[in-house]
């Protein structure tokens, strides 16, 4: 069996270099403390101990205790150990410092200016260029429901029944034609005043069409479409405002970067004039 008390000291200890010199000595046939002090590699168990006790163990605590004290007047080395980093994989936070160096405080010349990596970074970026993009793109977006909406009102406005139809031209009365006409006749000839939505999206004679269904009575259907409608023109008006605020938006991008521009402009001339005035007092 592998236990503690079957292990040799000479194992965990090799340079204390314990080498029994009666190696010819019987070994104990039973495991205790009893009747084994003759015997070679004797060990006595301890009562709730881990490991068995032998002679050489009050040498190793003494060689124990020494290096204890050496280890006290040894002054305390700090642990320079490097954190382990996994290149090949990407952060799961941002990093500390940014990819480009960080800038100077003050600039004296307009040289130190041009020649600043971050300060070109800041005036040469292309976010600018990308940020006009990314709005013209939703302006762009926003096109297809303002025409699909327009459509939508055009066909509304549209009497169905008059469509395709030329002008009708309606007949003189004739002066002798003096007779009262019939109420059925005044009513037929009473032009139509029925909104066009609901000629095109509502059952003729409030009819329901969905029988059994939310949409069975005709004013519910009614109500349904005035909603619907009113929830169509609120889309319309919302998206004219989103549109309205990206072409402001836009106007800005070309603002800022208008200025931008002729400012690194000016700090290129001013640090090209620096140069000049640099190199002709070197050649003077």
């Amino acid at each position: 069996m592998s236990l503690p008390s079957n292990d040799n000291d000479a194992w965990y200890y090799p340079a204390y270099g314990f080498e029994p010199s009666d190696a010819d000595l019987p070994q104990p046939p039973l495991r205790g403390n009893w009747g084994i002090k003759t015997y070679n590699e004797a060990k006595w168990v301890r009562k709730g101990k881990m490991t068995a006790w032998a002679p050489w163990m009050d040498d190793w605590e003494a060689e124990d205790r020494a290096r204890k004290r050496l280890r006290q007047f040894m002054p305390n080395q700090e642990d320079e150990d490097t954190p382990l980093t996994l290149p090949h994989l990407r952060s799961p936070s941002p990093p500390l410092m940014a990819p480009y160096p960080n800038p100077q405080i003050r600039h004296l010349s307009y040289t130190s200016l041009v020649m600043d990596k971050a300060a070109t970074h800041s005036f040469r970026s292309d976010v600018l260029d990308e940020l006009e993009d990314s709005t013209n793109t939703l302006i762009e977006g926003e096109t297809n429901l303002r025409m699909a909406l327009g459509r939508l009102w055009q066909v509304m406005s549209e009497t169905p029944d008059e469509v395709g139809v030329g002008t009708s031209l309606v007949p003189k009365r004739e002066d002798e034609d003096v007779e009262e006409p019939d109420a059925d006749d005044r009513f037929a000839r009473a032009p139509d005043l029925t909104p066009v939505a609901h000629k095109l999206f509502l059952s003729p004679n409030r009819e329901s069409i969905f029988d059994g269904t939310q949409f069975s009575h005709a004013e519910l259907q009614l109500e349904t479409l005035e909603k619907s409608l009113a929830t169509l023109r609120e889309l319309q008006d919302d998206g004219r405002e989103y549109v309205e605020r990206l072409e402001e938006i836009r106007e800005g991008l070309g603002d800022v970067r208008t200025q931008r521009n002729g400012v690194w402009d000016l700090v290129r001339k001013k640090a090209i004039q620096e140069l000049q005035e640099v190199a002709a007092s070197t050649a003077s």
